[in-house]
């Protein structure tokens, strides 16, 4: 049996548990810690006039950038949301995003840009905020299984390995020992979490 075949059901096994800990955090936590990576961003300077950064629209579940984003447009940063081209083959690409850009919610029960424009080049953002299921101390990440953002950063890290940024998002309760990981598997510049903005290089 292949490696990777062996470690799905693991890999399944533990992202559940980790989506039933980020569930069970109470909403004044939820509302505490999207407030809380929104200063630490502002003050880690990444929140400029200028700056090109990608974000994720929020599943009820994941850590809610609303307060994040309206702070970016604030200080005069251009916004971009991903946008799925081909789910068969897990291809996604980014397109600005402003207040008043409208939303769909696609089959997997996500929103995204409902008449994307023109995407911007993966090479001309300066990070990207990625929803994060589970992480640990080197920066290894567990996503929700789609696979979109490591296929999509994995090809280019091949070509550009510095830019853009990758930071992981998440709650602090989302951090194990461990992951294992598969050639596939992007590795993050950094986890933002209600704690703290942490860089592993």
């Amino acid at each position: 049996m292949p490696a990777t075949t062996a470690i799905t059901p693991i890999r399944n096994k533990l992202r559940n548990e980790l989506r039933q800990r980020r569930r069970a955090l109470s909403v004044p936590s939820k509302q505490f810690a999207s407030k809380r990576i929104t200063q630490l961003l502002m003050r880690s300077g990444w929140l400029r006039h200028g700056q090109r950064i990608a974000i994720y629209l929020a599943t009820e579940e994941e850590l809610d950038l609303a307060p994040l984003i309206n702070q970016a447009w604030r200080r005069g940063c251009q916004l971009f949301a991903p946008h799925i081209i081909n789910a068969h083959r897990r291809e996604m690409k980014f397109y600005p995003f402003n207040a008043q850009s409208p939303l769909i919610t696609h089959r997997w029960g996500m929103q995204q840009l409902a008449h994307p424009g023109t995407p911007i080049a993966t090479r001309m953002l300066d990070a990207v905020l990625i929803p994060t299921v589970g992480f640990d101390s080197a920066g290894h990440r567990l996503g929700m299984g789609g696979g979109f953002y490591d296929r999509h950063f994995t090809q280019w890290r091949r070509v550009q390995p510095n830019k853009p940024a990758l930071i992981g998002v998440a709650y602090t309760c989302q951090e194990i020992s461990a992951i294992d990981v598969q050639p596939h598997d992007i590795q993050l510049d950094a986890i933002l979490t209600e704690q703290a903005l942490t860089w592993f290089r």
